[in-house]
């Protein structure tokens, strides 16, 4: 069944490449004696470590070091590497040529005549031919001059000059205007559609063809001109030099749907959507009275795609080269159309031979692009791939929202693993990484990374726990400030009132609380010591220790435990204290526990030293009269205790 066929004129325009460059040749050149680490500080210190070195074709210093490139490593390169220990070299870079307005990229204008009056089309990609030829890919019908009534073909163009960039309409200039470089050079292979469709009745058009194409080629004069791989984007179109500001392109693929990008002299760069073919099922569009074979692309009314003019203009998907402008017209009131000649057809049917490198020249093998899957990440956390073993990675992110852009150099190890430290901030970032190996960078790969705290890896609970130290201890050694009891508990929030409850001490020891922080571990500290030096025995007992938290629960118990005050004569002879075991192990931390200020007669003379002992805070003369309070590490706890009857 014949498909619904959409009919649209365009007059002759088109746009050709023109690429102006420039190359930079250092000067070779080396000292005879220096020292081990050459000093990059001084450019003086780098010339004279070049200086009578020949095939050094281009240098650069960073973060220390010297990098210098050659097209291959002589017997002065190697002892210029053994010499310095920070000196870098790369083999397979070449001397280079000064390019100018003569240098030939895809995207820019180039002129046509017709007779006496001509035109102006856009140049596609621009490179060789079987043969190592120059070539300049473009439209097939800027090659023809067409009748705009009839639609017939009246000739042949001849390709012409180049215009100049400063002013063409890509660059707000009135255009057409010769570039005074030369002729580019003549039609090589020339095709316009197929037979011309006549009349209204669409049943007695011609069947389309694999052959009706859109498509040409410009054998490019090599005395006037270079060709230089890349499609302008014309940022640098002022000075007359497109090939200053160009995307390298490095195949000629299929189109696939999506974003895609277009170069030429009436529009500059633009942007697009592929029409898939969901919503434009055709491989043939009515271009000028003909069939050619393409695919669609849409743009909005106002920032239309293609032009006239544009015609050859170089279409591309970030490094691949897809197809060429041929014809444009409305989609509809909000949206251009343009139909683009696919090149990959193209050049099958025209059995192009056409080559992005030059034919026979030698250029080192690119490393493999690295492999990095889309991943989510803790932030600062370790990103991961692999590229070739030992290749230089360099790896770019675009930040989110609020964060800030960045970029690494890492190695590779030798089984070609590398990562680098992710963003800090949290947020979805968008990645590349490109390989270097011997100066040679790979095919840049994108990836996605999501930056993100893992809730789920939620610490488990600290079980609550209270240690005692020691659990028996001297009277002696309790009352000095570098010994005494300390009581430890962990298992609480952080930032939680941790209380110590001490209970059901000696006789005429009232209970009393002290409070106390947890840590960012949930750990709190107390110390108790005895303050009453002189008479330590007045603390002999045993004291029971109770624990809770502010934020505890019904289900969590209390941490209970206990030390006792023993005469000097039951314990180790005034040691540190002890363990569970009744083992020395002396306290670190101080606390204050004080003893009555008694000494050892009743208010009313009897030398019983027990009854009237004071028994709250208040009435603590002695201890306001003594030491006072000492915190170490923890809460101070102060005891009021019944001194010992002295029989």
């Amino acid at each position: 069944m014949q498909k619904k066929l959409v009919q649209s004129s365009l007059a002759l325009s088109a746009a050709a490449a023109l690429s102006l460059g420039s190359a930079f040749v250092a000067t070779p050149a080396m000292a005879d004696k220096a020292p081990q680490k050459l000093d990059l500080q001084s450019e003086a210190q780098i010339q004279k470590a070049l200086s009578g070195i020949e095939g050094v074709n281009a240098y650069g210093a960073d973060s220390g070091e010297l990098n210098i490139g050659v097209a291959k490593k002589t017997s002065e390169i190697k002892d210029l590497e053994k010499q310095y220990d920070n000196i870098n070299v790369t083999e397979g870079v070449k001397e280079l040529k000064p390019y100018a307005s003569k240098d030939l990229v895809g995207g820019a204008g180039y002129l046509v005549k017709a007779g006496e009056s001509g035109g102006a089309c856009s140049t596609g990609f621009s490179g060789w031919d079987g043969d190592g030829k120059p070539v300049v890919l473009t439209a097939g019908h800027c090659s023809k001059i067409i009748n705009e009534q009839s639609n017939e073909f009246e000739g042949d163009t001849t390709v012409d000059q180049t215009e100049k960039p400063s002013i063409s309409q890509a660059n707000g200039g009135e255009g057409f205007q010769a570039s005074g470089n030369g002729v580019i050079g003549k039609w090589g292979f020339a095709n316009f559609g197929g037979d011309l469709l006549e009349g209204a009745d669409q049943n007695k058009w011609p069947e389309p063809s694999e052959s009706d194409i859109d498509f040409a080629v410009i054998n490019v004069d090599e005395s006037k001109y270079n060709v230089k791989n890349g499609i302008t984007d014309w940022s640098t179109a002022d000075s007359d030099d497109l090939a200053k500001s160009t995307t390298e392109i490095t195949e000629v693929g299929e189109h696939k749907e999506g974003a895609i990008s277009k170069s030429g002299r009436t529009t500059g760069k633009t942007e697009g959507k592929v029409l898939p073919r969901s919503e434009y099922d055709f491989d043939y569009q009515n271009v000028g009275g003909r069939w050619v074979h393409g695919f669609g692309v849409t743009a909005p009314a106002d920032k239309p795609f293609s032009q006239p003019g544009d015609s050859g203009g170089g279409v591309y998907q970030g490094s691949t080269a897809v197809g060429v402008i041929s014809g444009g017209g409305d989609l509809d009131a909000n949206t251009s159309f343009t139909w683009v000649a696919d090149l990959d057809h193209s050049l099958e049917e025209s059995g192009t031979d056409f080559n992005l490198e030059k034919p026979g020249e030698e250029t080192p093998e690119a490393p493999a692009a690295p492999k990095v899957e889309d991943q989510t990440v803790e932030p600062e956390g370790k990103i991961k791939g692999k590229a070739e073993a030992g290749a230089q990675v360099e790896v770019k992110w675009e930040a989110a929202k609020g964060a800030e852009d960045g970029s690494e150099k890492v190695k590779a190890d030798k089984d070609g693993n590398f990562s680098v430290e992710g963003p800090k901030a949290e947020g979805d970032y968008n990645f590349t990484a490109t390989a270097i190996v011997d100066g040679q960078k790979s095919k840049t790969a994108e990836f996605d990374v999501t930056v993100e705290k893992d809730e789920s890896e939620t610490p488990a609970p600290v079980e609550r726990e209270i240690s005692v130290d020691p659990k028996e201890i001297a009277a002696s050694d309790f009352v000095q400030e570098d010994k005494g009891v300390t009581i430890t508990v962990k298992g609480f929030d952080e930032g939680e009132k941790v209380t110590l409850k001490v209970a059901n001490g000696p006789e005429g020891v009232d209970d009393f609380e002290m409070d106390e922080t947890a840590n960012e571990n949930g750990a709190a500290a107390f110390s108790v010591y005895g303050t009453s030096a002189s008479d330590p025995e007045a603390y002999l007992g045993k004291y029971d220790l109770e624990v809770t938290g502010a934020n505890d629960t019904e289900d969590e118990s209390v941490l209970t435990g206990s030390f006792q005050v023993v005469a000097d004569e039951d314990g180790n002879g005034g040691g540190s204290g002890g363990d569970d075991d009744g083992n020395a192990d002396g306290g670190n931390d101080g606390g204050n526990a004080d003893g009555g200020s008694g000494d050892g007669d009743d208010a009313d003379g009897n030398g019983d030293g027990g009854s009237d002992l004071p028994r709250t805070g208040a009435e603590l003369t002695g201890l306001a009269a003594g030491a006072g309070l000492l915190l170490v590490g923890g809460t101070a706890v102060v005891l009021t205790m019944r001194r010992k009857k002295n029989n």
